[in-house]
């Protein structure tokens, strides 16, 4: 039990507050510290940040050829052909005299308006809809069984809930990929889109395994004027580049509706695109690439249609099909094709946008020094970038009489107060660091070095190329750049500046400059994360120096904190002990003057 001065007139609260609060101070100290190294490690992790960055971008920049051997690609006529290049490109001209035909992808239509009275409802079920086509020519009466299995784990082979029957019949499509249900073959003998209905173990055999976690559905048709549901069973045919057929088999059902069906065949493997023109009450499909398709020698449709749906109810007909074309040009004197527009010649990518004859349109690539300059000097400003912010750190002005506030200093002060204090007290925590400084040193030394190639290039040293430290000792080692010497330096041996910054080797004097420069980086990204943690996988403050320091300083608040409960509850236990003696006093006191007063 605690007295509060009721004996002794003191204001007991209070003096035992001043003398704790003269009892905390080693607390606060080791507050402060705490603090400091929260702001040292702080410090550290945004230089660590600024390295890491700068590593990354060293080998999106310099290290690529693409960026420093780029070529950039020139047309006399930009409005019949166009180019563009990469650093593959062949320096070799181009002069294209003719282009007769441009590449183009075959289309269809519906033949005739597909509804009979009220248009079709795109979102409305199809089996309300009023179509042309007879009933009986879309759709068939049955049953219609639908399973869907997700593979565990890899495998081939995948058990079915019940018989199916008849394997033509019965769609299997995984992850939206069609497969042709296939009887008596061997799985060895499977194709790619083959899969075998084993009718006595009533299994699906794939011939090869099929991923984890992959959807296969499959449906499964049977006609029966006693059933519930009204299908279509459609296949649409393609080709792909190498001739092949693309094959997909779909079942469309009358409770889908328009949207659905579209869906579903813009998804389809068959490379098409869809849609349904409410104006004209048709639907239009053409084929995602152009040119053609269809195998040498063979005749027919780019894309083929079967089923009471795609050839009845959309009035998609084979023969009504707008044929693909091919690009046909001449260059160079030869006259060749292509199924596309937009292709590769010697690794100029070429793109024709009209016909013409009679013309010359010549193609020229050229270094793109622009380009190549721009990737330098970025490179250079990064580094520099870095290079202030660890100066700024190392040479930062420290304030001494500036400790970091602790909770009850800071409640005294106002935001902005508070907000400049901290701003001395963060001040110079990370000044003349070793580390730091042992690092900025290290990226000078490799920047100034020798590169030891294989001797092909006349550049091995950043200054012949014009890229030396800047005059002002106060930039702390930054480099700048002269254009004119660059720009010199890449038009007479672009091979050679970019092995000067990426040439690579066992030995450090083998490698380019921005290799050393990365390994450097790397290597100082490696020494903070030690120091500092947040990085390399250090999470966790015991697995690093401050982190430890910041858990050590923990304990000893928390050892000091039990230590400050007892002393306090000391001070109670002696002033409380003062104010019953006073009190007994005072009671002993007023008995002896009421006895002296009784004796009057």
């Amino acid at each position: 039990m605690r007295l509060s001065g009721f004996a002794t007139g003191m204001d007991i609260n209070q003096m035992v507050k001043d003398l704790m609060q003269a009892e905390r101070l080693p607390m606060n100290k080791m507050e402060q510290q705490k603090i400091r190294a929260e702001w040292k490690m702080d410090g550290y992790r945004e230089i660590n940040t600024k390295l890491d960055s700068f590593r990354t971008s060293i080998f999106d920049s310099v290290l690529r050829r693409s960026n420093m051997l780029a070529n950039k690609a020139s047309s006399s006529n930009s409005s019949l052909v166009t180019a563009s290049a990469t650093a593959a490109s062949d320096t070799a001209s181009l002069r294209f005299t003719e282009v007769q035909s441009l590449a183009s992808a075959a289309s269809n239509a519906s033949t005739e308006r597909i509804s009979s009275g009220t248009k079709i409802n795109a979102s409305g079920k199809l089996g309300d809809q009023s179509f042309a086509a007879a009933e009986d020519d879309v759709w068939t009466k049955g049953f219609v069984n639908r399973q869907t299995i997700t593979v565990n784990q890899s495998q081939s082979r995948l058990s079915l809930n019940e018989e199916l029957g008849n394997p033509d019949s019965i769609v299997v499509r995984v992850n939206g990929q069609s497969y042709k249900v296939v009887e008596g073959l061997q799985q060895g003998d499977l194709k790619a889109t083959q899969v075998m209905l084993d009718t006595e173990t009533n299994e699906l055999v794939f011939g090869s395994d099929l991923p984890a976690n992959a959807k296969v559905e499959v449906t499964a048709l049977t006609a029966d004027e006693a059933g519930d549901s009204r299908f279509s069973l459609n296949t649409m045919t393609t080709f792909d580049a190498k001739g092949n057929e693309i094959t997909d088999t779909f079942v469309v059902t009358s409770d889908q509706s328009m949207n659905d069906v579209l869906k579903l065949i813009n998804r389809s493997p068959a490379g098409v695109s869809t849609f349904f023109d409410d104006g004209s009450d048709r639907v239009s499909i053409i084929r995602r690439d152009s040119g053609i398709h269809v195998p040498e020698g063979e005749t027919g449709a780019e894309m083929r249609f079967s089923g009471g749906f795609l050839e009845h109810a959309l009035k998609l007909d084979d023969s009504a099909e707008t044929a693909a074309e091919n690009a046909v040009f001449t260059v160079n004197g030869l006259t060749t094709e292509r199924r596309s527009n937009t292709f590769d010649i010697n690794g100029v990518q070429v793109t024709l946008q009209d016909t013409f004859s009679g013309k010359n349109v010549q193609l020229g690539v050229s270094r793109d020094t622009d380009k190549i300059m721009e990737t330098i000097t970025s490179f250079v400003e990064e580094y520099n970038s870095l290079i202030e912010l660890i100066n700024g750190k190392v040479g930062e002005e420290h304030y001494r009489d500036y400790a970091p506030l602790t909770e009850e200093q800071r409640r005294e002060l106002s935001e902005r107060e508070a907000e400049l204090w901290d701003e001395k007290a963060m001040s110079g925590l990370l000044r003349n660091d070793s580390l730091l400084r042992r690092g900025v040193t290290d990226f000078r030394q490799q920047l100034y070095g020798r590169v030891d190639g294989d001797g092909s290039s006349a550049f091995v040293q950043l200054t012949q190329i014009g890229i030396t430290t800047t005059r002002n000792f106060r930039d702390g080692g930054k480099l700048e750049i002269n254009e004119d010497r660059l720009r010199q330096a890449i038009e007479t041996d672009a091979e050679g500046v970019f092995q000067l910054f990426a040439a690579d080797g066992a030995q450090t004097a083998e490698k380019g400059i921005a290799r050393r420069v990365r390994d450097r980086a790397d290597a100082m990204i490696e020494s903070i994360s030690q120091r500092a943690g947040g990085m390399r996988g250090r999470t966790v403050n015991q697995q690093f120096t401050l982190g430890r320091e910041i858990n050590n300083i923990e304990e000893q608040m928390n050892r000091f904190e039990r230590r400050l409960k007892q002393v306090e509850e000391r001070y109670w236990s002696q002033f409380t002990a003062m104010e019953k003696a006073v009190a007994q006093a005072n009671s002993q006191a007023e008995l002896f003057y009421a006895q002296m007063f009784s004796m009057q």
